[in-house]
Parts: C-alpha cells; sequence; structure tokens
C-alpha cells in the first residue's frame, strides 16, 4: 500500500491518472495525489532539494540565466543576460489554453516568477521548482474569493524572501519545468522538455534564476 511521500516511478499521465510501479505492482493513482516535490519531513533524509542542492554544478559560463517560456509556440528559450542560448520544445498542462487559477484545472500559469528549487529525484527526471502563485496570481484569487487574506500574506511572505510559496492553496501549485518529453500536452500544468534539454537548464539554472512564462 502506498503511503504519503513514497516515491513510484511514472509509467502513463492521462492528464487525470496515472500509471505507476511501486516495489513489484503497477497500479492507477489521481494525479492530484501526485507530487514533485518530496515531503518535508523527509527532507532530512533527503537534503538534495535544499536551496544548496546543485548549486556546485552551474556552469561557470552562465553569470545571468533567465527562461522565456512561450506557451503559444510551444517554445522555451534559455538567455544569458541578452544573449540567446538555445531554443527547445516543450509540452504544457493538458487544458494548456489559459492562465492556471486553480487546483486540478490543468493549466500551466503565466507570469513572472524564479526557480524555487532544484530537484535532483524527481520522478521526471530533473526538476526545477517554479515560485507559482506570484503576488498578482494570489492577489487576484483573494479577489475573486478563491483564497483568504492570511493564505495571501502567506504567498505574499514567500515571494518576499524569495522562497516556494505555499502549494498546497486552493490555486494549486508545485509547477515544475521538468524532463520526459515535450511530445504532447501531458503534464498537469508543468512545463515538460526532452531529457537532454533539463541537463543543459540544470547546469545553468541555479535557484533565483528569473522565470518568464507568457501565453
Amino acid at each position: 500500500m502506498l503511503s504519503y511521500g513514497d516515491k513510484v516511478t511514472l509509467l502513463e499521465d492521462d492528464g487525470r491518472w496515472s500509471k505507476v510501479h511501486y516495489e513489484n505492482a503497477k497500479g492507477y493513482i489521481r494525479n492530484d495525489l501526485l507530487s514533485d516535490t518530496i515531503p518535508k519531513e523527509r527532507a532530512i533524509t533527503e537534503p538534495s532539494v535544499s536551496a544548496e542542492t546543485g548549486q556546485e554544478k552551474i556552469s561557470a559560463e552562465f553569470n545571468s540565466p533567465k527562461i522565456i517560456v512561450k506557451k503559444s509556440e510551444r517554445k522555451l528559450e534559455l538567455w544569458n543576460g541578452d544573449t540567446l542560448y538555445g531554443t527547445y520544445p516543450i509540452g504544457l498542462g493538458w487544458n494548456p489554453e489559459g492562465d492556471k487559477k486553480a487546483e486540478g484545472d490543468g493549466r500551466t500559469p503565466e507570469g513572472a516568477y524564479y526557480v524555487c528549487v532544484r530537484n535532483p529525484n524527481s520522478r521526471f527526471y530533473l526538476s526545477l521548482g517554479v515560485s507559482y502563485p506570484n503576488k498578482e496570481d494570489a492577489r487576484e484569487a483573494l479577489d475573486a474569493g478563491i483564497i483568504d487574506q492570511s493564505t495571501y500574506n502567506r504567498i505574499a511572505n514567500a515571494i518576499d524572501n524569495k522562497s516556494c510559496p505555499p502549494w498546497n492553496t486552493p490555486m494549486g501549485g508545485a509547477i515544475m519545468i521538468h524532463g520526459m518529453g515535450s511530445s504532447s500536452d501531458w503534464t498537469a500544468g508543468c512545463v515538460a522538455v526532452d531529457n537532454d534539454v533539463m541537463d543543459i537548464l540544470w547546469e545553468r539554472c541555479p535557484i533565483g534564476t528569473p522565470i518568464i512564462i507568457l501565453p
């Protein structure tokens, strides 16, 4: 039986359900019960998701990295300052049109974010955490009655401190840039790239790297 925090291997993903492998068994689990991040209580045994993770591996040639995602064009651009380093194909959430508003809507957010965590143990090869929701997202959700003032304050405080905002609110979260393929819009809202592209991003994008996601 699966327990909270158990690591599984993804076999198939149809947008709402995932076929997974765990120990010697295979089965299906709802995507909203899966997470790309390691539970806080396991951080001691899996310290690789800390802010220092992989920083020593960052390429010295990149002193001002930036990621720009162009959803409608299905491409990701990696910049170093004013120089375009490369352009790569992407896959988006299974409901790709429009800005993300709520947990489970299958949309990829749009706005200005930053890399807030690096996960070398991702079930999708490697992953860079996107700091969704930002203050603008949270303000819209507050005005729409999706979240309360206390939740808005927690999100705003996290953004002010350049950390990961809460990912357990009605707005959703745990939006990642991760590997395992760009051939279709198959994620629950994340930005998917091919694994070799993920290697490039991993080596050049430390925590704090700006991420701009355009419609």
